[in-house]
This record gives C-alpha cells, sequence and structure tokens, in this order.
C-alpha cells in the first residue's frame, strides 16, 4: 500500500482542483491511500468536503498566504507523519507549490508534478522553477498542447513529461440530469436566464477574464439576434471583466438577449436547460467544462487554442473558431441554430466521445502507472 500525498496551495476551487478530487475518488484503494493537504482558506471548505465524503484524510495547513513558509514546515511535518511515499503537486499556476519541492527533497520522498496551465514566467520565477524541476521525477500535463509549451520553455526535462488528459464522472453526471424535469427547466429558464420557455439558449461557463474570451462572443450575439430574435445567451460565472463585459452589452444595445449570471451551484442543471455551448478562449490549457457541456448533451462550440482541438474535431465532435473572432463564432452559431439535425449530430458525438476517452476512471488508471514506478 502506497500514501500518496496530493498537495496544492491554491487559494480558490477550480478545474485542477475537481480534477485532484476525481483523482482520489477513483484511485483503487487497494493500491493506494490518498491524502490531501492543502490550506485552511474558507474558499476551500466545501471542495475539502467532498474528500471527507469519499473518506479521503484531509490536513488543512493554517497560512496567510501561497508564500507563507508554513507550507514547507507543515508539509515536511506531514510527510513524516503519514508515512508518505510520493507526493504529487498539482500546479495551478507555474510558480506554484514551490514549498513541495523543499519539502519532498528535504525527507528524500519522490515528488510528481501535475501542470495544469503552463506558460512562461518572468526570469526569476523561471530560475527558481528549473532548479525545482530537477527534482521532479514525472511532469504531468493536461494536454499534448501544455506538454509542447513545457518542451519549448525546459527542453533539458523533455524526458520527464507524460500527458494524462483530464476526466469527467460520467456516472455522477448522469445521475444529475436524470433529475431534472420539465418543470426545472421552464422554472430555470424563466426565473434566472430570464428567457422565454421556447427560446433558444446559448450558453458559457467561465471566469469572466479577458483570457476566455467572452466579449468575442458578446459581440457575436447582435448579428445572430437579428436572424434569431429568440435566442438568449447566458454567461455563467463571474470575474474582474464583469464591468467591461456589462458596457458592451449595452453598448451593442443586447441587454433583452445577454445575461451575466454571476456564480452558480447547479452546473448541471443550467446546461440541461441550454441548447449550444460557447467556450471562446483565447487560452486554454486543457477546457473541461467543454467535456461537461458535451456529456450533458449539448453540441460545443470552441476555441482553436490550447487542449481544445485535442477534444473536438472540427464539425464532427463539434464547431472549431479562430480565437479573438466574433465573425467566425456569429457563423457557427447561426448554422447550428438553422440546423437542429446538426446540433443533434454534434450531441451524439460529443457524449459518445467523452465516454470513450475523457473518464475520470481511466485518468486514475494512467496515474496509478506513474505511481507504481
Amino acid at each position: 500500500m502506497k500514501n500518496i500525498l496530493l498537495y496544492t496551495d491554491t487559494p480558490q476551487v477550480g478545474g485542477a482542483e475537481l480534477q485532484m478530487f476525481l483523482l482520489a475518488k477513483f484511485l483503487d484503494k487497494k493500491e493506494f491511500t490518498p491524502i490531501l493537504a492543502c490550506s485552511s482558506y474558507p474558499a476551500l471548505d466545501r471542495w475539502c468536503d467532498n474528500f471527507h465524503k469519499e473518506g479521503i484524510k484531509t490536513i488543512r495547513i493554517a497560512v496567510k498566504h501561497k508564500h507563507d513558509p508554513k507550507h514547507f514546515f507543515s508539509l515536511r511535518r506531514i510527510i513524516k507523519e503519514e508515512k508518505i511515499d510520493l507526493l504529487h503537486a498539482h500546479i495551478w499556476n507555474p510558480a506554484s507549490c514551490r514549498y513541495a519541492f523543499s519539502a519532498a527533497s528535504s525527507t528524500k520522498t519522490p515528488i510528481i508534478t501535475t501542470e495544469h496551465d503552463p506558460f512562461k514566467l518572468s526570469f526569476l520565477k523561471d530560475f527558481f522553477k528549473k532548479r525545482s524541476l530537477k527534482k521532479i521525477r514525472k511532469i504531468v500535463t493536461v494536454s499534448e498542447a501544455n506538454q509542447k509549451v513545457l518542451k519549448k520553455l525546459y527542453p533539458e526535462e523533455k524526458n520527464k513529461f507524460v500527458v494524462i488528459s483530464n476526466g469527467i464522472d460520467t456516472t455522477w453526471w448522469h445521475s444529475q440530469s436524470l433529475r431534472i424535469t420539465d418543470l426545472d427547466r421552464k422554472k430555470t429558464k424563466e426565473e434566472l436566464f430570464l428567457a422565454h420557455e421556447n427560446s433558444l439558449i446559448i450558453i458559457s461557463v467561465a471566469e469572466l477574464h479577458e483570457r476566455k474570451g467572452l466579449k468575442y462572443l458578446i459581440e457575436a450575439i447582435p448579428e445572430v439576434s437579428a436572424k434569431f430574435p429568440n435566442i438568449k445567451l447566458v454567461i455563467v460565472g463571474e470575474g474582474p471583466e464583469r464591468p467591461e463585459l456589462e458596457k458592451l452589452i449595452k453598448k451593442l444595445d443586447i441587454a433583452n438577449h445577454v445575461i451575466l449570471t454571476g456564480r452558480q451551484k447547479e452546473i448541471p442543471k443550467l446546461l440541461k436547460c441550454a441548447d449550444i455551448f460557447v467556450l471562446p478562449s483565447r487560452r486554454e490549457a486543457f477546457g473541461l467544462v467543454i467535456l461537461e457541456a458535451m456529456i450533458t448533451g449539448l453540441p460545443v462550440i470552441a476555441s482553436t487554442t490550447g487542449g481544445i482541438p485535442e477534444i473536438i474535431t472540427d464539425n464532427k465532435t463539434g464547431i472549431l473558431v479562430k480565437p479573438e473572432n466574433s465573425a467566425e463564432i456569429s457563423e457557427a452559431l447561426l448554422d447550428l441554430i438553422a440546423h437542429p439535425e446538426k446540433r443533434s449530430k454534434l450531441s451524439s458525438a460529443g457524449a459518445k466521445l467523452v465516454h470513450e476517452k475523457f473518464q475520470a476512471k481511466k485518468m486514475a488508471e494512467e496515474y496509478e502507472k506513474i505511481y507504481r514506478c
């Protein structure tokens, strides 16, 4: 039995943290014992509760911020007390988890990392990153595109890289979908989306950040709504770009066709109440939400950036558009709205792809191979 310490210094929950939970949930417990170590930020409480429900031990580290040296001292203590055989650090930001490398090195504990969103760092951060990478046994990336980025930045470590795609818990998603009634859909469309029952809903679930390219999706709506007045764009999420997006909606005079819902909890229900999903990212490490949309039965439009083309084959499992291109988004939307049979075909192909290639259990099995080395 190997004790695996899953560690992150993240202050908030996102796609990387969801993958950590699914990895811990689906690991073979006869061979591996996962233990979570993370900070004591209140924003992580509900996430940690999910680990508790699965019977996975969670250790909270009382720190003020990600630079707090308590990370190092606490990790070193945890490694010794829990008899950790392998430390698995999840790198949510390329410069994160720096204390994990020192703690593992000081206790002679093997370490692997998963780089969830790599990009070029400043000179000083890059200097320390290169030193840290020398201590790592394996470096996992969640897409081929991410691996290319890292190989270009750190060619001396190229033999350590391996790709393991993100996955989702399809059983859980199906169970959530089955709970949604026609009345739920009607109420959600009318009360949250502020749309008519027969409105066609275009939905995007993303942080309101410039890297998500949401302004290009909004700029596509005037042309679409002019031809199909019954459409409604629903953007689910919160973030720093909200004021700019609100100004853009007002400037384009499309307030009747666009709504920003803010953060929402019941994402499966919201996706189930929609007709088309769009992720217009300018930069995207993988695009986990695309899998969630696909398994819910939505046709997907997304940009050709990062790991997205590794999920979507254009006009087969979805539609690909160039980043920062409102015209292509408009064209794709008009095509799907006008052709419901194409929407149905893409939906079926997308759901089949997720079942065949992006199951969380399969992801966990790939990590188990690394853990055994």
